[in-house]
């Protein structure tokens, strides 16, 4: 029996998400994209999807991360499908540890994609995906909140030292500019003193010289008046 699935999609490249978009509601199938892990749990807070179609390389926490996250924290979780354009052999420990329900290469023939996901919903599983109403599920929505709160403090956190970092730099600049600034006001400062002592050797010669020249006239002064005594008595 064909299902019309709710898909959510985590992919920030335009190119496969206008594929996945087109070829999911093609097949009938609802597909909604997030941009980056946050906008991951973000909706699976306020919604229920049938399954999750992951990008390892999803901004934010990668794929196998948000699908560990997913997988043990959520009971009655979605089907987790990892979308990757890496090597899937290279990457088998990091998908059986994640919890995942399958993997598939970005380069995988659209009618094998469609395969892969046709089966992840056989009659076997078909149940499974739609469960009726189970209290338990009710505990999806604050289990997700707390992974974000938790995603929201690793960022926090991290833009916190971010900002210390820069804090640091910027005081560390103003201090130097001080240090420079102070090292230039102290150099003025000698060149002022020296100045001033410059000035005060001068205006002390100026004052010997001033003083040598009066002693000069008063002796000329005088030496003209002995002459011109003399010079009266001369005549009488």
């Amino acid at each position: 029996m064909h299902r019309h699935l709710r898909i959510l999609s985590s992919d920030d490249d335009e190119g496969i998400r206008a594929l996945l978009f087109s070829l999911l509601t093609d097949e009938g199938h609802e597909v909604e994209f997030a941009k980056d892990s946050d906008e991951v749990f973000k909706n699976l807070g306020r919604a229920k999807y049938d399954l999750l179609i992951l990008d390892v390389n999803t901004p934010g926490i990668n794929g196998y991360k948000v699908a560990e996250k997913i997988c043990s924290n959520i009971i009655n979780r979605p089907k987790i499908l990892i979308f990757t354009a890496r090597n899937i052999k290279d990457e088998e420990s990091l998908f059986t540890i994640c919890g995942a329900d399958a993997i598939i290469g970005k380069c995988t023939p659209c009618d094998k994609i469609m395969s892969v996901i046709n089966e992840l919903f056989s009659e076997g599983a078909a149940a499974l995906s739609t469960p009726p109403p189970d209290p338990s599920t009710e505990g999806a929505k604050p289990l997700m909140q707390e992974i974000q709160k938790d995603v929201k403090s690793d960022q926090a956190n991290k833009k916190l030292n971010e900002d210390l970092q820069s804090c640091l730099f910027k005081i560390t600049m103003v201090e130097d500019l001080i240090t420079l600034k102070n090292m230039r006001y102290e150099e003025f400062i000698r060149d002022l003193l020296k100045e001033k002592q410059r000035t005060e050797k001068n205006y002390l010669e100026f004052k010997r010289i001033e003083g040598e020249v009066i002693k000069m006239k008063n002796w000329g002064y005088a030496v003209s008046a002995i002459s011109a005594l003399a010079i009266v008595r001369s005549f009488f």
